[in-house]
Order: C-alpha cells, then structure tokens, then sequence
C-alpha cells in the first residue's frame, strides 16, 4: 500500500525547503510517486510564480532527483500552470519545450483591474473584494460565472493532464460569506465544467490544501463536485498541494474514507509514466 501526490510545491515558488527534504518526508509517509509542479512563469509580477530565469534549475533539480532516488520512489517532473484565455496554447507549450512529464493547469487569476493588473480570486481577502467590486460591480454571480468560463476555456483549448483545484473560488466563503454554495446557480456552473472535463479527457483532482490549512469545510471539489464526477465516471487523483514537506499526504486518510463512502473505488497513479487507475482504501493505494 502507498500513497502518491501530483501536486506538491518547494522553493521555486511559494513552497518552502529543498527538494530532497520534501523527497525524504515523502519516503517516510509511504509515498511511492511525486510529482513537483512549482507555479510556472507569469507574464507578470506576483509574490508566488516561479521567477523564469530559475525554470532551467527547477526542472535540472527535478531531473537529478529522479536519478538520485531511482528504486526508492518514482519522481515526475511538472509545473502548475496558470491559464489565462488570450493565451491559449501555453499549457502544451510548456509541455512540449520542457519536456514535461505531466501538466497540472489551474485559474487563480479573473479578468484584469484598470491599470491591466490580473485579479487574483484566491489571494487575501481585500484583494479578492477589491477585484469583486472594480471589475464586476460587486456582482459575485457574474464574476463565479466568469471563472468557471475561463475553466472551460481552458479544457477546451488547452487541456492539461489534471485540472488543478476546479472550486478554490470558494475558499473566499470561509474568511465572509459571498455566496450560498447550495444554491441552483452555482452549482449549475461547477455542474457546467465537470461535464467539460468529462469532455476533455482531464484527470480531475481531490485537492486537500483547503482542509489541513483551515481554508475550506471541503476538499476541492466537495460533496456535489464529486457526486457529479462520480456520475459524469471522470477519472480522478488524490493530491495535497503542498508548500511544505509535512504537507505531502495532508488529509489524505479522512479524504478517501469520504470518497470512498461516495462511491469512488479508484485513484489516478502515474505508474513507470503511464497513468492508470488503481484501488485504494484508507491505508493508501494499492
């Protein structure tokens, strides 16, 4: 039995440590594949995305891991990559130029502010309100409306391997309340994109970051997301987006006995650099 993550984070970006520490952790929690995905690039600055002069140490580091670690654990080398619609195309870019083994695609930025500033949607409180107020008139349906069409754009332009946190918008409601997550709307629009990713052939993934931080009652997605996956039969994996070492399986044991209470009998594994679906129960994947 084992466990496995693919998304995990260390210096480059907004994570902490050396990659060895985060390696070394995994082995001592029983994971037998990781995946690094650091926030790639941006086309501007921000606080957390991987600085593009240190791409090529970032992706030699992950390279000279899998060779220090071969027959210990199975490494794999990513980025998480933002998507914006006017740059459709990147994710395979990236793909393509760094010879990536996987992508993990994610949105965290909506539209841009007047000075062309992008809106970072699960950033600090007063970003997000200021962003909702400027942009969409305090409107919070138009801008969730907004986000969960960028997310489709993206699964239908430029898809990647694993669609990365499909609901983080609503980490929002755990610092105010924005919005009723039980209302039609909304769960019409999350209804809209899992039927996209069912359509795209993405592996869409349970994201526990929101629960071991005490930012969400749920994974993302939750309870309705995941009755949907279930239903829509769309492959999914089981990830800790991790910024620290002692992240790397975090929730990991609670989330599988709620998936598999929901029906769910099998995870995602990227195994010798195939994926393929696996049974699982609360000691890990076997």
């Amino acid at each position: 039995m084992a466990w496995t993550n693919y998304h995990s984070h260390f210096k480059y970006c907004d994570g902490v440590d050396e990659i060895d520490k985060h390696i070394q952790q995994a082995l001592k929690y029983g994971v037998k594949s990781i995946g690094f995905t650091s926030h790639s690039p941006v086309h501007f600055e921000n606080k957390w995305s991987m600085d593009r002069r240190d791409l090529p140490t970032y992706l030699k580091e992950v390279e000279e891991a899998k060779v220090q670690y071969a027959g210990q654990i199975e490494i794999y080398k990513s980025l998480e990559i933002d998507y914006f619609p006017d740059k459709a195309g990147l994710i395979e870019t990236f793909r393509k130029d760094f010879n990536l083994d996987y992508t993990l695609g994610s949105v965290h930025f909506v539209d841009t502010f007047a000075d062309g500033k992008p809106w970072e949607i699960d950033g600090p409180l007063l970003t997000f309100e200021k962003g909702l107020l400027e942009i969409f008139s305090n409107d919070i349906k138009r801008a969730l409306k907004r986000y969960f069409e960028i997310t489709i754009h993206m699964l239908e332009q430029d898809c990647p391997t694993i669609l990365g946190h499909v609901d983080k918008i609503k980490m929002q409601n755990h610092n105010k309340f924005f919005f009723d997550e039980e209302r039609s709307w909304y769960r019409d629009y999350l209804s809209q994109t899992l039927e996209a990713a069912a359509q795209s052939g993405t592996i869409v993934e349970v994201n526990t970051r929101g629960l071991y931080k005490k930012r969400a009652s749920e994974t993302y997605p939750g309870r309705f997301g995941l009755q949907r996956l279930k239903e829509l039969k769309v492959p999914i994996c089981l990830n800790a987006d991790s910024h620290h070492p002692k992240e790397i399986i975090g929730e990991y044991e609670n989330t599988v006995v709620f998936l598999r209470e929901l029906g769910f009998k099998e995870l995602m594994v990227l195994k010798d650099n195939v994926w393929q679906a696996r049974p699982f129960d609360q000691s890990g994947i076997k």
